[in-house]
């Protein structure tokens, strides 16, 4: 395992406890937390920082660069946690934009911070207004993308933008039961799954019920605001798929398995009627003590 800190390789001058890389598909910022041993105190002689970078690279797997968030001492071993978004991320912002497309607002935030922007699959959709009121730029991003069916993750300076459709309709990788390292647990749930979505504003009623369209109540909300009656019944869409696609849900854990990350799809067999494609919500690596990673998926979602 490799760690750069600040640009620096000091993987040959220290010694891991733990090592864990949490890798998110969006909408949660990435994290990594690193217990060191550290018995003479030499960390503090480093006089690490808050905002300081790292990346940790195994097997072909980077965390990418990596802001330190958190410091913590304990008796013999040294703590950092880090977030794949840097301290002034965290800030709120109020901003307004008239007659603005989505790359438009979407890349402006990006340049704050100095990153590059990547999108796959999406449309650049015409706003007639969109307003960021005392949010931080991410959260408020992340509340955008939800409304056209995206997905935002802040991943190596990039902000990256992905339709969550697309990405569930590309190849998946063949997961047997079988080789699940431990105990696993699939679920098919019915609360909190809604048969339609209704959106109210300023006097329009707008709304969107797929036809396969499950068991249960309505979705109201009356606190989206929307322009016209297309661009309602597009965010009742996107706003049902939010709260759907955790209709079924699993976690498992591998060995250490750095191929399979978050926005991955795989096809898994073997568990029972529960088998099918699912897509990587999260997976969470342990680089140390013989290397295991943790899955959280959730069966992709049809039809919308």
């Amino acid at each position: 395992m490799k760690l750069v800190y600040e640009d620096k390789d000091i993987s040959d001058y220290i010694n891991f406890s733990k090592a864990e890389f949490t890798d998110n598909a969006g909408n949660v910022a990435d994290s990594v937390e690193l217990i060191l041993n550290d018995p003479k105190g030499t960390w503090s002689d480093w006089n690490p920082k808050k905002n300081d970078k790292l990346i940790i690279s195994q097997d072909g797997l980077s965390t990418g660069t990596m802001y330190i968030d958190e410091i913590g001492q304990q008796r013999g071993t040294f703590i950092l946690r880090a977030l794949s978004i840097p301290q002034k991320a965290k800030n709120s912002n109020t901003q307004s934009w008239e007659t603005v497309r989505f790359l438009e607002f979407a890349t402006e935030i990006a340049l704050r911070y100095g990153f590059s922007i990547e999108t796959y699959g999406i449309e650049n959709y015409l706003y007639e207004r969109v307003d960021q009121y005392e949010e931080s730029d991410f959260v408020f991003l992340a509340r955008r993308c939800l409304l056209e069916g995206y997905v935002l993750k802040i991943a190596d300076n990039k902000v990256i933008i992905y339709d969550e459709s697309y990405i569930e309709s590309q190849s998946a990788k063949e997961i047997y039961a079988s080789l699940f390292d431990g105990d696993y647990k699939f679920l098919n749930k019915s609360s909190e799954i809604y048969n339609s979505c209704e959106l109210m504003c300023g006097g329009m009623k707008a709304s969107y019920s797929p036809s396969n369209a499950p068991n249960g109540p309505i979705l109201k909300c009356s606190d989206i605001y929307f322009y016209s009656l297309d661009e309602g019944n597009r965010f009742a869409k996107n706003i049902l798929r939010s709260k759907n696609k955790y209709e079924t849900t699993g976690v498992f854990a591998l060995k250490l398995n750095t191929e399979l990350t978050a926005g991955s799809n795989t096809s898994i067999t073997g568990v029972g009627i529960l088998d099918g494609k699912y897509i990587c919500e999260q997976t969470r690596h342990n680089f140390v003590n013989d290397g295991r990673t943790n899955f959280r998926v959730r069966k992709i979602l049809e039809g919308y």
